[in-house]
């Protein structure tokens, strides 16, 4: 029978916390969904412990070598069943009785909706910050949410119909979510809903919200590109809806291009960022340990990520 759900939960190292999402969603009161874990080419113990659940639920996908998350979630979607596909990263966990409330809201909503998007909460802190409010969402409406949200917590947990993946997908490279979501915004539309639904555990070693000089160097490659398709696709919009997301692109694409070894294109864009902002002592920054090197500009955007966790 096919399930209403299907969970992804993309594993890369995680012997210690890979139970507890199996758990989490093992024990929920709504019991059709399947779950489909994607080893992303663990060296640690992943892999058994996740073979060591019985449930027929449970089923198991290997990556040979560490490709991403993002391949990993598209794995994952190209082996799923279920008409709605939950992502939970595998250290962190569904609420209890999060697929009852899921369920109830995708029964609620038009059938030409593609998308739910709801809350999170983030050890001691809820996410989105402003909260989200049950409300039709378009793409111009996201552009704006984008911008609401800009410099606050603005993690939240997206829920969508597989279908939908048959035109969007996630990029098979290192690249993040951002692109992603706007394309898929650009295309279907969506409701968003005040219910908490998942745990984020943030303290997680290896987590891609962590400061680490070696990622940031390594994945810079990609992220510049995609950056700036992005920006090709997207910059009109974000510029007129989110001038502020617009320009917090451009001076990372500055940044990306330096880590990635591109001085040209890292100038460029650090002189895109200064004519928006002459006197920001960030787009500065960004130039002058640009130019210097990708090692110097990684160990402060670092260092500036675990000083703004601290406080």
């Amino acid at each position: 029978m096919t399930p209403y759900f299907s969970i992804i939960i993309p594993v890369y190292n995680r012997e210690r916390f890979i139970a507890r999402a199996i758990n989490s969603c093992l024990e929920q009161d709504f019991e059709d969904f399947e779950i489909i874990v994607v080893d992303d080419g663990s060296i640690d113990k992943s892999v058994d412990v996740v073979k060591s659940f019985t449930d027929h639920r449970v089923k198991l996908i290997c990556h040979g070598a560490n490709r991403g998350v993002s391949p990993a979630r598209n794995t994952g979607v190209d082996e799923a069943i279920g008409e709605w596909i939950i992502f939970l990263a595998s250290d962190d966990e569904l609420l209890q009785g999060a697929l009852s409330i899921i369920h109830r809201r995708t029964i609620e909503v038009d059938s030409s909706i593609c998308r739910l998007q709801f809350m999170v909460q983030m050890d001691t802190e809820v996410s989105p910050v402003p909260a989200l409010k049950a409300e039709y969402w378009d793409y111009i409406k996201y552009i704006k949410w984008q911008e609401e949200s800009c410099n606050n917590l603005s993690e939240t947990s997206p829920i969508v119909k597989r279908s939908t993946f048959d035109k969007v997908r996630y990029s098979n490279d290192r690249t993040l979510e951002g692109p992603y979501h706007l394309e898929f915004m650009k295309q279907f539309d969506a409701w968003s809903f005040p219910d908490i639904v998942k745990l984020v555990h943030c303290g997680g070693k290896d987590r891609l919200s962590k400061p680490n000089v070696r990622r940031n160097i390594q994945m810079a490659r990609d992220q510049s590109l995609s950056g700036e398709m992005l920006l090709k696709n997207h910059g009109k919009a974000l510029k007129q809806y989110a001038p502020k997301c617009y320009r917090k692109q451009i001076s990372g694409l500055a940044t990306l291009f330096f880590l990635s070894g591109n001085r040209v294109k890292g100038i460029k864009y650090s002189f895109y960022s200064l004519m928006s902002n002459f006197l920001s002592l960030r787009n500065w920054v960004i130039l002058i340990f640009g130019v210097v090197g990708p090692k110097p500009l990684a160990w402060l955007r670092c260092f500036r990520a675990k000083l703004s966790q601290n406080l």
